[in-house]
């Protein structure tokens, strides 16, 4: 472009990306993974900002300077590499996309983002450590791998929904939710969007979550094991074939079963004067459900509790092949040998 004099003028300079040239994002759980990609692309400050996303084996020698390159009219590109972790392989693509990336990171665009996405495990850590030392930015989301850890981020996650939705929930729900629902994240989120959206007013509670959810066969063996474990045999029976009449599989009961019997367990063997609250850091009980279970645990003996899941078990062996002929006799036999124990009857 020039002036009336025929002189050069410079162009309007593109505005300086507010993201670093390089960020880390990592974490295990794909949607957390998404949600933290999606709020870093909305932070490079331009509504029509390029981007692009590759998977990182696929990347070919020079495609990063290429991709990195800003255009005439639009803001500085944003290039996100998924897959870190896979670079543990020792092939061509994997040794050419390693060699692009590291290159890359010594040498970064000051007017371009990078947003390097690792999915957990010890693979692509030499790249890992190249962006730390480069003094790459880091995104981190959750990384769970115990059962306890994982309920717990799950009860949490479905709070932070709710909340975002500017919708209250009673812990009673949060609990059913995750029982209906199951740990997979995506459909998690789903079912609070739902829930959220459909409720008008007030507190959403156990009902409601029950009104979408109950018929869910999880629900179903864990009202049975309540039953159970509170000694209200005759109720879980007719629970238990009910459910059965409706298809729930036979393996989740014994499941359903072990799960209640263990949190009566860590009730009961608490530390004599231990808050519900200290039992709930201890174990992956929420608050609520320790109070609730302190009342049957209070009934149960550790003779009544070895005899309870030893009959827990021989059944789950038995539904899974271990020789026993009829799987729903077994499982019977199982409810009444765990309702007895309460009471030291079995």
């Amino acid at each position: 472009m020039s002036d009336s004099r025929g002189m050069l003028t410079p162009m309007t300079e593109q505005p300086a990306p507010q993201l670093a040239p390089i960020t880390v994002v990592t974490g295990t759980e794909e949607l957390l993974v998404e949600r933290a990609v999606r709020r870093l692309i909305r932070q490079s400050g331009d509504d029509q900002v390029e981007v692009h996303d590759r998977d990182v084996v696929a990347v070919k020698s020079g495609e990063l300077g290429v991709l990195t390159s800003p255009s005439l009219f639009g803001g500085p590109p944003v290039v996100v590499l998924r897959g870190i972790e896979s670079l543990v392989q020792s092939n061509d693509a994997v040794a050419e996309a390693v060699d692009e990336v590291m290159s890359y990171i010594k040498s970064p665009s000051p007017d371009a983002c990078v947003l390097l996405v690792h999915g957990g495990g010890n693979g692509g850590r030499a790249v890992l450590t190249a962006a730390k030392k480069a003094g790459a930015t880091q995104e981190n989301t959750p990384t769970l791998k115990k059962a306890g850890e994982i309920r717990q981020h799950r009860r949490q996650f479905v709070k932070d929904e709710f909340r975002a939705a500017g919708c209250a929930i009673t812990p009673q729900a949060v609990e059913t939710l995750v029982e209906a629902v199951g740990t997979n994240l995506r459909d998690i989120a789903g079912a609070c969007s739902q829930l959220a959206a459909d409720k008008q007013e007030g507190k959403l509670d156990e009902s409601d979550v029950l009104r979408y959810y109950g018929g869910r066969a999880e629900v179903r063996t864990f009202d049975v094991a309540d039953r159970i474990v509170a000694s209200h045999t005759a109720e879980g029976l007719g629970l238990y074939r009910h459910a059965r009449e409706s298809g729930t599989p036979l393996v989740l009961f014994p499941a359903a079963m072990a799960r209640t019997l263990r949190q009566v367990a860590w009730v009961a063997t608490a530390p004599r004067g231990a808050s519900a609250t200290d039992i709930a850091n201890a174990t992956d009980m929420p608050e609520w459900k320790v109070r609730s279970v302190r009342d049957v645990a209070r009934h149960w003996t550790e003779a009544g509790l070895v005899a309870a899941i030893r009959a827990v078990a021989e059944a789950d062996a038995a539904i899974k092949g271990g020789g026993e002929a009829d799987a729903d006799y077994a499982l019977e036999r199982m409810l009444i040998t765990v309702g007895r124990s309460r009471t030291g009857a079995a």
